[in-house]
């Protein structure tokens, strides 16, 4: 993909005047060091149509399509190793006797520095990006779990379903190609996972915020709930069908 055509796009008047509305707006909300929901709001419906904008000037080449298998490899290495790490955190919290309910979630979300290997190195573009990636707020919100979140759930001795790699991947045990939205010939070998889907298809990043990208940032969180009690104690018996508590 040409370097210079990539910047000229980010130079024309349209993209410009809507990123400076939605920084300027960004700017105000942290001068009035509070929560703006109108501000908000005009910063969700900005980028959603800077997200349009984008996607419509961009050509699939053969350039194009190496950097997007590019990003779709290095996402996948990524969903593959926090998965792996997820599963051997769950063993060690197992094996550390914590026999109570549990819940493990790991999150892949992309890299909160901006990438030096995009072709735009601007200042805008460089807080354009903490906009997006959720840093500053939650433009996003079906961003808050990143491109895709893996689950792990340990409930009255039983441990939940652990989705397989391509289960995580494809949601199939079958290799699949979520390039429902690109140019299907082009890319009908390039095996594109879910987690690039739902990045592209269900949130506000343009293809042109993607391309780029070959570095994440991973959250893997335990939560375990437990109680003291004794294990012949009886529990209450609340029964809400009575009315019961006119003492």
């Amino acid at each position: 993909m040409d370097t210079s055509k990539v910047q000229e796009i980010f130079n024309s008047t349209a993209v410009r005047d809507i990123e400076i509305e939605i920084l300027s707006t960004q700017h105000e909300i942290e001068k009035r060091c509070y929560s703006w929901e109108a501000g908000e709001e005009i910063i969700k419906h900005l980028l959603r149509t800077r997200r349009t904008l984008l996607n419509h000037q961009f050509v699939m080449d053969e350039q194009g399509k190496q950097l997007l298998s590019d990003f779709n490899e290095a996402l996948k290495a990524q969903m593959i190793e926090m998965r792996q790490k997820a599963i051997t955190l769950f063993d060690s919290t197992m094996a550390s006797g914590i026999h109570a309910s549990f819940d493990l979630k790991a999150k892949c979300f992309l890299g909160y520095e901006y990438s030096r290997l995009h072709p735009v190195q601007t200042m805008r573009a460089k807080k354009m990006w903490a906009v997006m990636n959720n840093t500053l707020n939650e433009y996003m919100p079906l961003y808050w779990d990143g491109a895709w979140a893996f689950d792990i759930e340990y409930r009255d001795g039983k441990m939940g379903h652990v989705p397989s790699e391509n289960e995580m991947l494809y949601l199939d045990e079958n290799l699949d190609n979520w390039n429902d939205e690109l140019d299907r010939e082009m890319t009908k070998d390039m095996h594109l996972i879910h987690p690039f889907h739902n990045l592209y298809s269900h949130m506000e990043f343009s293809i042109f915020d993607l391309l780029w990208v070959r570095n994440f940032n991973i959250e893997i969180s335990v939560e375990v709930d437990y109680d003291t009690y004794p294990a012949d104690y009886a529990k209450d018996d609340l029964d809400w069908d009575k009315c019961d508590y006119f003492d």
